[in-house]
């Protein structure tokens, strides 16, 4: 019985693309790999092997003519490492308990050329490797969401808030008001990480 079973798990398990328990979700796979890794959704990563930002390539289904945005997040952050007791009611939640979240990169304009992601615009949150300090693992995702004409960013975003690598605005991001503003991710994978 169990070894009939173990097919059906893995194909279940191969559906989603976001980490379970996430807040937003796809079934989409997004294409990444760092210079030596490739992402498999759920596999751990040495810290090593993601210093520069991952190479992000499109599915067949994408279409060649739209704009997206990649956002890249850590979701286990633990919140000791960002608040104080009195403010843990104010804090995005992670996806384990006492955790909250971290943006690590944030690019936009992002269009198809020859079979690549190519954008000319700067990033929004400049790409900054994970760097777990740690031995808990945590949780690295990679979203792709569609860019519709006329999106602006939230006005944090545009000032720069996000942009230095080691500004604290990064910790406890959320996705919301992007989900709210362009929809559920389009594509997406994630890798696990701590330290080493």
């Amino acid at each position: 019985m169990l070894r009939s079973l173990v097919p059906f798990l893995f194909a279940a398990g191969a559906l989603a693309q976001t980490p379970p328990g996430s807040f937003a979700y796809t079934k989409n796979n997004l294409g990444a790999a760092f210079q030596n890794a490739t992402i498999t959704p759920g596999v751990w990563i040495s810290p090593d092997d993601v210093s520069d930002q991952p190479a992000i390539w499109p599915s067949k289904k994408m279409q060649r003519d739209s704009r997206y945005m990649i956002i890249m997040m850590d979701l286990n952050i633990p919140d000791s490492d960002v608040t104080t007791a009195s403010y843990y009611d104010t804090l995005v939640p992670g996806l384990a308990t006492n955790t909250t979240t971290r943006v690590h990169w944030w690019g936009g304009n992002y269009t198809i050329e020859n079979g690549q992601f190519v954008n000319s615009s700067d990033s929004l949150a400049e790409y900054t490797a994970p760097r777990p300090r740690d031995s808990t693992n945590h949780t690295y995702t990679l979203y792709l969401f569609d860019q519709p004409a006329g999106y602006v960013p939230p006005q944090a975003a545009l000032d720069g808030t996000y942009y230095s690598q080691n500004t604290d605005a990064r910790f406890n991001f959320s996705l919301a008001p992007i989900v709210e503003a362009v929809g559920e991710p389009v594509a997406a994978t994630y890798f696990l990480s701590d330290e080493v």
